[in-house]
């Protein structure tokens, strides 16, 4: 009887590990993701300033993104979305639209969840809440400078990133099982 306990106990670890070892790998990609876009384009900000730091952002985005994956790319797709994109590319998957819903709006201070784990189509993800920092405010804040304005329209003609507060939930960073 002790040894059929044992291997029920075993095996109900084994999938609890297994289980916890997407979240884990998830929130350590979204992790690597946020610090080394966040670390280059604070960088190009402090060395050539905001208006030419938004096209190194729009043409290095995703090689950034890839190079903090690294060998992750095989087994996960990521990306940013939000309710208000700046890059058409980051419109919203089906599956995060609910979840926009129900953070638009919120402060930080307001929210709970530091991260949602759910399911499409079989497929484990793994969203994380994005939230406006004072120096995000730079390009997505309510009162952007004229010529950051300007340089923003040349490249998303289409952007809607804007007008956000210090604090509030600008979108969600999402690891998706391949």
């Amino acid at each position: 009887m002790k040894t059929i306990f044992f291997l029920i106990l075993g095996l109900g670890l084994c999938f609890s590990a297994f289980g916890d070892s997407f979240e884990s790998e998830a929130q350590k990609l979204a992790q690597d993701l946020k610090v080394n876009l966040v670390k280059n384009l604070t960088h190009k900000i402090e060395k050539d300033g905001v208006v030419k730091a938004i096209p190194f952002c729009h043409e290095n985005v995703k090689p950034i993104a890839k190079e903090a994956a690294g060998e992750r790319v095989a087994k996960f797709e990521f990306g940013r979305t939000s309710h208000k994109v700046r890059n058409q590319m980051n419109r919203p998957p089906v599956w995060a639209e609910s979840y926009l819903k129900e953070f638009q709006g919120k402060l930080k201070s307001d929210v709970t969840k530091n991260f949602l784990l759910i399911e499409h189509e079989g497929k484990r993800i793994y969203l994380e809440p994005l939230y406006v920092e004072a120096k995000c405010l730079l390009c997505h804040g309510e009162k952007v400078s004229a010529q950051v304005s300007e340089k923003i329209k040349s490249l998303y003609p289409q952007d809607q990133a804007i007008g956000f507060k210090q604090g509030e939930f600008r979108g969600f960073i999402w690891v998706k099982e391949k």
